[in-house]
């Protein structure tokens, strides 16, 4: 992955690969949904008829591990993506992150460390377990923001074209 004179960083052979691509697609999606969908479970299905103190030990189950997972899994896949993305621009590694492409990657990475370190600190804060709601409903509430940026900002535009004449 060497920066040559025609196709800029991303001129390497293994990033023509098809396979390669959709793996990465896929677990890139699957773990975000892991990311936005579990505080929707805990706070919707796992908690919502149990004592205080059950809950606050079903938050720091949920919390302990999972994050760390899912969140490597998901800033490596969208890594791969990224560089997917960016194949034969001719862009430098650092020039593409500030393409159009590039800014909404910078957006969802500062939303995804946001998450990670929150989940970290449900996992293991008793604090923040004793406000677990007021966290989960953050948690959904920034995994949301992710998701539109994702799906609204992902080709770099927000134009709305018409078809009349």
């Amino acid at each position: 992955m060497t920066q040559s004179s025609g196709g800029g960083f991303y001129s390497s052979e293994w990033l023509d690969s098809r396979l390669f691509h959709v793996i990465f697609q896929v677990l890139h999606i699957f773990s975000a949904v892991i990311l936005i969908g579990v505080p929707f479970v805990v706070r919707y299905v796992a908690i919502p008829n149990v004592d205080g103190a059950t809950a606050e030990e079903i938050v720091k189950d949920f919390y302990s591990v999972w994050p760390l997972i899912v969140a490597v899994v998901l800033f490596m896949s969208g890594f791969f993506n990224f560089m997917f993305a960016n194949r034969g621009s001719g862009n430098t590694f650092l020039g593409s992150f500030f393409s159009r492409f590039g800014i909404p990657v910078i957006i969802k990475i500062a939303l995804l460390l946001i998450i990670d370190v929150i989940s970290i600190g449900l996992g293991t804060s008793e604090d923040m377990r004793a406000d677990h709601e007021m966290w989960l409903i953050t948690l959904m509430t920034l995994g949301l923001v992710a998701l539109i940026i994702a799906t609204v900002l992902h080709r770099g535009n927000l134009e709305i074209k018409s078809n009349s004449q």
